[in-house]
């Protein structure tokens, strides 16, 4: 344990207060037996057993001890409400609980006898039975109790009441009884059995069901009055049995060795169900339903606890307790730990205690002392001089012979081959280099006691010393001389802590804190309120350490041991031990298996918005907050840009801003766990704005056309822009605008920067505003021509270009860019052809001159060619062409009007009529040609 200065890595964390942030959790479940659970919702439930009370509000995911000590064994409870529980036990013990099990009262119930059970009647009365035929009646609410005259002398074991007012009880030998007025008579039932019967429960239809030893199972259809035997598959003694919550002929029944049979038809017949190994035989005590669900809960034995989500069909372990109590605790990492106690238990975790493995020595002696080299390597000792290695982390372990019968209460290993206890009637004994095979003792003539020395601690290779009984404090620099120490107390000294290289702190009987700065040459005491002996003390580094004791006592201390502050551990158990893995972390072990897991927390909870100017320039301003100083943290503020003058720690702080730009103030409550939840407020801080500010945009630009100009967008200031010969589209008063510009010439942009500090002259930009090109005028050429090369121009501008373009088959030969140019025309067409005048700010509107070449243009039909006709003309797609001399010509070309070429027919010698078929609905030309003169004729087909 005290080589953990190896194992971990040091954070110091040093802080003023800590009241709060703390949490406490029980990580192992308890070594007690459950006797009984009751939900009141599917979140809160509470179990009762040995000297304990254990409650939930998450539903069972967690379970945390009621804090008080309780020296006998609660057997049931029940509730009457959400709030008002009632928990029976031994020797006429009654509690009762008015905050749904959170605190519980002492309730005089008139007996010394023990009480079994307890049932609800009503939202105010109740019954409970126990032994020798004791029945006692409440009507307030458990506060008081008065009892039946029954006539039974047989234990009562269980109770129940109906809906309806019925009740029924059962007992030893086979004894059943019921009641019909509330429980102030019973009428005692005959059954078929002899066995004692130790639970009994009704259904909401009137069934009874009965279960007890030696398998036993009876049910009666008939509100109880007469009873069939049922037998379970194995002689199973049974202690608790259940009906369905939301399915009344789903009927459970558990006992001892961790048995449960099933029964899904009202009780006809019984099968076993397979429950979760770890239950090692445990006895089953109670089974219990969430209200209004299949989910149903079942304890029992040494803290053992399972549940079903499926009314009892499969089952999940959810805790399980070891009996033991632990006086030896060591962390070899941050999750690998060992701790051992009575009985010879030692048990080894790997996760921190979410579960721990068994591995037991092989006496049934306590283990008071434990000490690892690794998680391998390591020695326990306790009572009678029993001493044991490991290698393989207890998997096995090794007795060591020593000369002794003495128990062995403190270790400490130099080195893996130098061990050395101390123990009873001021004993050391140590084995020099042997790793244990043998030991040399060392007692009262060398270390000056008769009395036990109870813990040994070594700053060094070198330097070592211990303490024990009536104040006793030894030293040592060479192992073999243990002179003795003035300690300044009488009271027993328990156990010891290293700091640093040369300091340690000592805990002990009533209160006992000491501590050493010089090796143990001289020590004083540290003052405390507290009367509660100390038990353990480990401390991380330099400045955090914890103390544990008595009753759950648990302090901590942040200022190296100098001052101390006590925290609720959630437990009444003695606390034996203790060991820090950080400083907001750490984990204590005591009576009745107990391991507790403490954890440091930030405080939960924001604080209230920030008050104060959200906009400011460099100076001084004043920022609050509703909320006041909380016990256990501090107001800890934070300001971005700006330095706080005063206040820091209260509700209301200065601060003097001194960067300009989108700042921030920040608060939140701070433990020396961290800070809880911050709260924020932005602020914009602001200066008068800079002089050497420039518009950035365009300095050229056309009418009619949107640019945007910007200059630095600065927190908090705004700017007013005027635009001459221009309009302002969108960002006025921003850093960007847009700017449409509709007038011509040269014009002037500006922008006056503005803010709550102040204003500056306006920023201008120059700027040239370009119009537009208009259109050209008419175009001057020919339209309609034949193929061949032409002129076409247009008014000339200064200072335009003229971009031409044609649309179809046609070649701009020369002159683009100007206001005349030369066109070939290649090809028979209707095209356009296009001008239009660009300057700086684009093209203007185009200006066209629809163009149509055709050869038709210039070869007309001859009129004297007799006798040629093209007939008919308009026709519907079937042309014929006649002439006595049609052989003149060597072929026929049929085109449509774009020039494109539909058909080509030859014209054979002496051939006199041509048929052209099949034409679609257009104008066509009809182009013969030959030795003779070119002919064109024009044709519709409709």
């Amino acid at each position: 344990m005290m080589r953990k200065y190896l194992l971990f890595i040091f954070t110091i964390f040093m802080f003023s207060s800590f009241a709060k942030g703390q949490t406490f959790s029980q990580l192992q479940s308890w070594g007690l037996d459950f006797e009984s659970i009751h939900w009141t919702s599917n979140l809160n439930g509470v179990i009762v057993g040995e000297q304990i009370i254990a409650v939930t509000e998450d539903g069972g995911e967690s379970w945390q001890e009621v804090p008080r000590n309780f020296d006998f064994r609660f057997f049931d409870l029940t509730f009457l409400s959400e709030n008002t529980g009632i928990a029976v036990g031994e020797q006429g013990q009654i509690y009762y609980s008015l905050d749904g099990g959170k605190t519980w009262e002492s309730s005089d119930s008139g007996t010394t006898k023990d009480i079994f059970s307890v049932s609800q009647i009503n939202e105010t009365e109740a019954i409970a039975v126990g032994a020798d035929g004791l029945i006692i009646k409440s009507t307030d609410e458990g506060k008081t109790w008065v009892e039946v005259d029954s006539n039974l002398s047989s234990n009562l074991n269980e109770v129940d009441f109906s809906s309806s007012g019925l009740g029924v009880l059962a007992g030893d030998q086979g004894l059943v009884a019921q009641s019909k007025d509330m429980g102030e008579t019973w009428e005692i039932t005959s059954v078929a059995t002899s066995e004692n019967l130790k639970s009994i429960k009704i259904s909401a239809s009137g069934k009874v069901y009965a279960a007890g030893e030696a398998g036993t199972i009876i049910h009666s259809l008939d509100t109880g009055k007469t009873w069939t035997s049922i037998q379970a598959s194995e002689a199973v003694d049974f202690y608790s049995l259940s009906i369905g919550e939301l399915d009344e002929r789903i009927i459970n029944v558990a006992g001892a060795n961790n048995a449960l049979f099933r029964s899904v038809n009202s009780g006809t017949s019984f099968s076993k169900i397979n429950l979760p190994a770890q239950g090692n035989e445990r006895t089953i005590k109670e089974l219990g339903f969430k209200p209004g669900e299949n989910t149903i809960y079942a304890v029992g034995q040494d803290g053992y606890s399972i549940t079903s989500t499926n009314a009892g069909n499969s089952w999940a372990l959810r805790l399980l307790g070891n009996r033991v109590d632990f006086y030896t605790l060591e962390f070899l990492s941050n999750t690998f730990a060992i701790a051992a106690g009575t009985e010879g238990k030692f048990f080894v975790t790997t996760n921190a205690f979410r579960s721990v493995i068994e591995r037991p020595i092989p006496d049934k002696i306590s283990i008071l002392t434990a000490d690892f080299w690794n998680g391998n390597y390591g020695f326990v000792a306790g009572e009678n001089g029993n001493i044991y290695r490991t290698s393989n982390g207890g998997q096995s372990w090794t007795p060591l012979p020593i000369q002794t019968n003495q128990s062995l209460k403190g270790i400490h290993l130099f080195l893996p081959e130098f061990p050395y206890l101390s123990g009873q009637s001021g004993l050391i004994v140590r084995s020099s280099g042997t790793s244990g095979n043998s030991w040399e003792l060392f007692q009262q003539e060398t270390t000056d006691t008769d009395q036990d020395i109870n813990d040994l601690l070594g700053f060094d290779l070198q330097n070592a010393m211990t303490v024990g009984e009536g104040g006793y404090i030894s030293i040592s620099n060479n192992g073999s001389d243990w002179p003795r120490i003035e300690s300044g107390t009488e009271n027993d000294l328990y156990f010891t802590s290293q700091l640093s290289d040369s300091t340690a702190i000592v805990v002990g009987e009533k209160g006992t804190i000491l501590k050493t700065e010089d090796l143990g040459r001289s020590w004083k005491k540290i003052p405390t309120e507290y009367e509660i002996d100390f038990l353990g003390v480990d401390f991380f580094d330099d400045k955090t350490g914890f103390i544990v004791g008595k009753e759950g006592l648990f302090l901590i201390s942040v200022d190296g041991g100098e001052s101390w502050t006590e925290f609720d551990s959630k437990t009444k158990r003695d606390l034996h031990a203790i060991q820090s893995v950080n400083p907001n972390k750490a984990f204590a072990v005591g009576k009745d298996g107990v391991v507790i897991g403490y954890d440091c927390v930030p405080p939960s909870g924001g604080l209230a918005e920030i008050s104060g100017p959200s906009f400011t320039c460099l100076e001084m301003k004043t920022y609050t907050i509703a909320d006041s100083p909380a016990s256990g943290s501090e107001i800890t503020w934070r300001v971005d840009g700006g330095n706080i003058i005063s206040g820091q720690g209260t509700s209301e702080i200065e601060v003097e801003w001194t960067d300009p730009g989108r700042k921030g103030v920040f608060v939140s409550r701070q433990n020396f766990c961290g800070s809880g939840e911050t709260s924020y407020m932005e602020v914009i801080v602001s200066d008068i704005p800079p002089q050497n500010l420039q518009i950035q945009g365009e300095g050229t630009t056309c009418v009619d056309q949107t640019e945007t100009y910007a200059l630095p967008a600065l927190e908090g200031v705004t700017y007013t822009w005027n635009a001459t010969g221009g309009t302002i589209i969108s960002g006025q008063g921003t850093a960007e605008v847009e700017v449409e510009w509709t007038q011509a010439g040269q014009t002037t942009l500006t922008a006056t920067p503005e803010n709550s500090c102040g204003t500056i002259d306006p920023v201008l930009l120059p700027i040239q505003v370009i119009a537009s090109p208009s259109q050209p005028g008419e175009i001057q050429g020919e339209s309609i021509l034949a193929p061949g090369n032409y002129f076409y121009e247009v008014q000339n501008q200064p200072n335009f270009n003229f971009q031409w373009q044609i649309e179809g088959e046609g070649r701009i030969l020369n002159g683009q860019g100007t206001n005349r140019v030369e066109v070939s025309w290649v090809e028979e067409g209707e095209y356009s052809l296009t001008v239009a005048a660009q300057n700086a700010c684009g093209f203007g509107p185009e200006r066209s001159l629809p163009v149509i070449v055709s050869l038709v243009t210039s070869l007309e039909p001859s009129p004297d060619i007799k006798g040629l006709k093209v007939f008919p003309n308009p026709s519907t797609g079937r042309v014929f062409i006649e002439a006595e001399f049609l052989d003149q010509w060597n072929s026929i070309d049929i085109f449509d009007p774009n020039g494109k070429s539909i058909e080509m027919l030859p014209i054979n010698k002496g051939q006199k009529r041509i048929e052209i078929k099949d034409l679609r609905p257009g104008l066509y030309f009809i182009r013969m040609t030959g030795s003779a003169e070119l002919v064109v004729r024009k044709i519709l087909v409709q």
